[in-house]
């Protein structure tokens, strides 16, 4: 949202875009989760969403912060698959990958599979993972301790990049490696489909994003956010990477109504799939208000998560009456 009298480079800053993560995956009217999936993806490619993202997940079984209760789980990449072939125009990303689910090699092709499949609409989603519960669940082994898997992110990116820019590459780390690998076909996307790295983590994870990705994925509120957006622009400048060069995003729930009584009945109806506190509900115009001082303070995307999205009108709504207000020409 543009402010008077701002610069020409101020108000490309603020400039704001959106995109919509849509979960949990509720049953459809045949009581098929991919039912509910397809008819949004289907509206939200039709609207003014910048985006499309899901989570990277493979269990619920409740008791979680917006997942109250047990809920069916679709593979994030399998999903995406799927909606780019359905799609023609909302970017797709994965919101975040859990590095230590796959071998990143494997990461690395299956988000070319997507970009050739969209034609050149995805983004790599990434971080350390945090789901003990499904990871052990899995079978996958023992949840290894943070510092590790921030060891683990930092290696699965810099080798996704060697896959994408080497011919053949090759890659030596701790944990993982390459062997004159070819990719074949090559990314849509030149040099690479771009990479979000998501995390708050003032020390390691937004060093790794000025370091190394196109987009940073934060939460807090708006002093907060403005504060990790300073640190970022610290990393990036000791780092030697331009600040401008990275997109920065911030991550919210959010539930929209068009009148106060639709807001009163959505938040009672939605009550356990909020967090307690942090998510933005109210009317287009307390939503906008809401969002604006997040672009004032330089957010140039959000990301939300709504449990509401199986519903057309809550996408109309959002589109139709909160963006236009708020992405500046």
């Amino acid at each position: 949202m543009a402010v008077a009298g701002a610069s020409k480079e101020e108000r490309k800053e603020r400039v704001v875009k959106f995109g919509i993560q849509i979960n949990p995956y509720f049953p459809g009217p045949t009581g098929n989760a991919w039912d509910a999936v397809e008819c949004a993806a289907r509206a939200i490619d039709r609207s003014r969403f910048d985006s499309l993202w899901l989570y990277d997940h493979l269990l619920y079984e409740g008791g979680y912060g917006g997942h109250p209760v047990t809920e069916p789980v679709l593979e994030c990449f399998t999903a995406l698959g799927a909606i780019a072939a359905i799609t023609s125009r909302v970017k797709l990303g994965q919101l975040v990958l859990g590095t230590p689910y796959r071998n990143p090699a494997l990461t690395a092709k299956m988000a070319t599979t997507l970009d050739v499949i969209s034609r050149g609409r995805s983004i790599l989603g990434i971080g350390a993972g945090w789901h003990q519960r499904e990871y052990e669940a899995y079978g996958f082994g023992d949840f290894e301790e943070v510092p590790v898997r921030m060891k683990r992110l930092e290696e699965a990116v810099r080798l996704a990049l060697a896959f994408w820019t080497e011919r053949p590459a090759s890659f030596e780390g701790r944990y993982y490696r390459l062997d004159q690998a070819h990719e074949n076909p090559d990314p849509v996307q030149k040099p690479h489909p771009p990479i979000l790295i998501g995390g708050s983590g003032e020390k390691v994870t937004l060093r790794l994003v000025a370091q190394y990705a196109q987009y940073c994925n934060i939460g807090g509120d708006v002093d907060t956010v403005e504060r990790r957006f300073g640190i970022l622009r610290e990393h990036c400048e000791r780092l030697g990477r331009s600040y401008e060069a990275i997109t920065k995003s911030v991550y919210t729930t959010l539930i929209v109504g068009r009148t106060e009584a639709d807001v009163a009945r959505k938040r009672e109806k939605w009550a356990d799939y909020v967090p307690k506190s942090g998510a933005i509900i109210g009317t287009p115009k307390q939503v906008t208000d809401a969002l604006g001082a997040y672009a004032r303070v330089g957010c140039q995307y959000v990301i939300y998560r709504t449990p509401d999205w199986m519903d057309p009108e809550a996408i109309n709504v959002f589109s139709e009456d909160v963006i236009p207000a708020l992405v500046s020409a």
